[in-house]
């Protein structure tokens, strides 16, 4: 018969040995002998085993020690019932069996959530019950238990799936004199960057070696970037395959100094090589479009000036003017473009007006000023189902709206004429007054200018009038 303890105070050097040991378990196979061992070694027990339940409803014994292969049917024939007992209720039992020979035994629930999924047998060879210091000894050993279960558990599950996604998830420390090294790497690896973790974990040189010799410099930079402000790194980098290929790697870590002033990075990496390509691809089909749309709004605008040489030239010089004021007004480049093409072909309704009366010598009468009037109606009809990225078509039917509503063709006020198509009507009045027209000479940019000055706020956009009036006062001139 063995004794359960002696010596002066060992529960409590038993179990700082067993929480010490416990910490150095990663891994679930053999767990059940690897406790088995814990208990027997530090706190002489005879007998120790794990047993559960299966679906069935069958008793399944885990671990059974010493290794006797008569002992596991012996422990669930006397102790059958009592383990049931246990795993129902949750709560501590005790019994003597007759194994034989005679043991008294302490059942410890094991939990697994909130639910009792296991319970340890410890026996020790006597007839005389155990001390309720030891059983309260041993309720202590069973909570380490737990958490080492939970704790080994919830790491593979992480792991788990960790490795099942197609990111690299990765845990780097970075030292003071900028060394690193890999504490963690998934299996992503493999299909992120062709390298395994193993290699990573050995040497995370071979992570810095794989960057474009371009992008060296910008990584570092971009970790000093990110430690020094604690913020999280979201950046791509180019990195080159064993296979000779590029590849395009984004890079999503977290820093966290710590305070031996080195720095834990938690991040992933991930390949974004095809969704580069299908990028560029978007970018270059745009660009080809979009050259393909101003090729043909210039063919547009050519034939209207075909039809009218009094005006050769005039939407080109417009749209010159008006993509200065835009550019001044710091309207963002692709609207800006945008107010170009639209000046461009703001008289494109000119095409149904007939040329006779576009190039009349002398005053319009009503009836013919009317007909001119129709063209910014036209204009829009023609434009309108025309998928331009930008609203050239409201532009092109809002040009000649004033802010007090005296402007055509629907008299429109104040915000409900566009911001594009403000800059076109001052662009337009400015460059009409100036130039020569069948019907009168040039009137001269002194007098286009003092129109929107005398107007400003009235028929014409303040803001807008004021860019104009400093890029002419700063030399501006109609090319």
């Amino acid at each position: 018969m063995s004794e359960p303890f002696s010596g002066q105070n060992p529960h409590f050097n038993a179990v700082i040995k067993t929480a010490q040991y416990l910490a150095g378990l990663t891994s679930d196979r053999d767990v059940w002998t690897e406790l088995g061992k814990v208990v027997t070694r530090f706190f002489g027990a005879d007998i120790v085993a794990f047993a559960g339940r299966h679906p069935n409803g069958r008793i399944i014994v885990h671990s059974c020690s010493p290794a006797d292969t008569s002992l596991c049917p012996r422990l669930v024939e006397a102790a059958g019932n009592t383990i049931i007992q246990v795993l129902e209720s949750g709560f501590l039992a005790t019994e003597t069996l007759n194994l034989p020979p005679a043991c008294s035994v302490a059942f410890l629930p094991l939990t697994e959530g909130r639910s009792t999924a296991t319970v340890m047998l410890v026996g020790h060879r006597t007839v005389a019950p155990l001390s309720r210091e030891l059983l309260n000894v041993y309720l202590a050993v069973a909570g380490l238990f737990d958490t080492t279960l939970a704790r080994i558990a919830s790491e593979h599950r992480f792991i788990s799936m960790a490795d099942n996604v197609p990111e690299m998830l990765y845990q780097m420390l970075r030292y003071p004199d900028g060394k690193a090294r890999f504490t963690y790497v998934s299996k992503g690896s493999s299909e992120v960057l062709g390298l395994p973790p193993d290699e990573l974990l050995a040497d995370a040189a071979a992570f810095i070696d794989g960057l474009h010799v371009e992008d060296r410099q910008g990584y570092e930079a971009a970790l000093a970037r990110c430690e020094a402000g604690a913020i999280r790194l979201n950046q791509a980098f180019r990195w080159l395959d064993r296979a000779g290929g590029v590849r395009h790697i984004l890079l999503n870590a977290m820093p966290s100094a710590q305070e031996d002033g080195s720095v834990v990075w938690d991040g992933a990496a991930q390949d974004i090589t095809e969704r580069e390509r299908l990028e560029a691809e978007r970018k270059h089909s745009l660009e080809q479009l979009e050259n393909s749309m101003e090729e043909t709004v210039q063919a547009i605008a050519t034939t209207i000036e075909m039809r009218d040489p009094y005006t050769a030239g005039h939407q080109r010089r417009v749209a010159g003017l008006a993509q200065h004021i835009a550019e001044e007004m710091h309207l963002p480049a692709e609207e800006v473009h945008g107010i170009y093409l639209a000046a461009t072909i703001h008289d494109i309704g000119k095409i149904h007006i007939p040329a006779e009366i576009l190039s009349f010598p002398g005053k319009l009468g009503e009836i013919e000023y009317a007909l001119i009037k129709v063209h910014v109606q036209a204009g829009y009809d023609i434009l309108k189902n025309i998928e331009f990225p930008w609203p050239v078509a409201q532009m092109v039917y809002q040009h000649h709206e004033h802010l007090d509503g005296s402007g055509y063709p629907r008299g429109l006020k104040g915000d409900e004429i566009m911001l594009g198509a403000r800059i076109l009507c001052v662009a337009d009045v400015v460059e009409s007054m100036a130039s020569y027209r069948p019907y009168r000479p040039g009137l001269g940019t002194e007098k286009a200018l003092a129109e929107i000055r005398e107007n400003r706020g009235r028929l014409y956009d303040a803001a807008v009038v004021d860019v104009c009036l400093g890029l002419f006062g700063k030399g501006y001139e109609f090319k």
